[in-house]
């Protein structure tokens, strides 16, 4: 959730009550009550302004910070394997076969893309930009493996390991495009750009397993591939959306983003007993668990987002604060007749 800051205005400490008595013991004139302060003694006082509330992250990244070592890193990586990746799609085009020949543009392009990122990042790049950038090149380059897959399984014309390269190396590049525009217009929060990634890849690892167990019984996985590569695709997609929808209203921790990975391995394995099942004549084919197992694995998910930390926690295993509160500043301001206090803090 989004920190609220608090900013609490204290009833004002009127200081004249003290004041005023003293002078009325002094003479019978009427008594005396503090006068109002002025606009010139309010400025001549000098208050000082409150410090601006800490930041804490939020729904998107501030524009005034800068990246972070593991940020920065992520798009370090991604370059290099994009590089290898265009590399690659370089020598499918030009038709390289020669080893001397093929390890060049892979070489040169998975050390110069890095390089280059590298160079922009100096200055350090804004926060949010250089994770928006490196999921853009993963997400891209999933899609576009996908899609290939899906055409090579099902096409009577299958596009081949040209095809393959090429569409890997268009979905990268046009998602590294998307990344840079995400980036700079929003500036998105780190976690976002981790939960992105990682929500597309629960959805076509869920999605090929539906895809496969419910593909028809009796054929054999030549005949029923082009099920878990559909399934795969759409679940890849639904993945991306359902964490970018998730991500408009919160944005999930490193630690929940943790317990979500450990939640969806530790649902898989739960549900290999499943299969025991399936042990004998007559009975339905295998495969038909692999629904059950993405079941499982999406529950798993959802259970380790949502309460991992709290089971953290209590095993020493959660880096979260245990605080649901604090106070950031406290200081004094000027009021008619005398003064109050500011108090400001901050919500988890």
């Amino acid at each position: 959730m989004r920190p609220k800051y608090l900013r609490i205005l204290g009833a004002a400490l009127l200081a004249a009550s003290g004041y005023g008595r003293a002078a009325q013991a002094q003479q019978p004139s009427p008594p005396l009550s503090a006068a109002p302060l002025s606009a010139a003694q309010l400025s001549a006082a000098q208050w000082a302004p409150p410090p601006p509330p800490p930041d804490v992250g939020g729904d998107s990244a501030p524009r005034g910070r800068s990246a972070s070592t593991l940020e920065s890193a992520s798009l370090y990586a991604s370059s290099a394997a994009y590089g290898l990746g265009m590399g690659i799609w370089l020598d499918s085009e030009l038709g390289l076969d020669d080893p001397a020949f093929l390890l060049i543009p892979p070489t040169l392009l998975g050390v110069a893309l890095p390089v280059t990122a590298y160079a922009f990042n100096h200055p350090t790049m804004p926060r949010g930009l250089p994770g928006a950038i490196a999921s853009g090149l993963v997400i891209g380059a999933g899609e576009g493996l996908g899609i290939a897959g899906l055409q090579m399984v099902t096409s009577a014309q299958p596009w081949g390991f040209h095809g393959l390269s090429r569409a890997v190396a268009i979905g990268s590049t046009a998602g590294g495009i998307a990344g840079i525009a995400v980036g700079e217009l929003q500036r998105p929060s780190p976690n976002i750009s981790v939960f992105a990634a990682s929500g597309v890849f629960w959805g076509a690892a869920i999605g090929s397993a539906v895809g496969l167990g419910v593909s028809p019984a009796g054929v054999g996985f030549e005949q029923s591939n082009d099920w878990m590569a559909r399934g795969g695709l759409i679940g890849f997609n639904a993945g991306l959306a359902i964490t970018m929808g998730l991500s408009t209203v919160f944005v999930p921790t490193l630690t929940q983003l943790k317990w979500m990975w450990i939640g969806g391995a530790v649902g898989g394995v739960a549900s290999l007993p499943v299969y025991l099942f399936y042990v004998g004549d007559d009975r339905p084919p295998a495969k038909r668990g692999l629904v059950f197992s993405a079941t499982a694995t999406t529950v798993g998910i959802v259970v380790g987002g949502v309460f991992g930390p709290m089971f953290g926690s209590g095993v020493g295993l959660s880096d979260e604060s245990r605080r649901w509160a604090s106070i950031d500043y406290l200081t004094p301001v000027p009021l008619e007749g005398g003064f109050g206090f500011n108090l400001g803090g901050t919500l988890f």
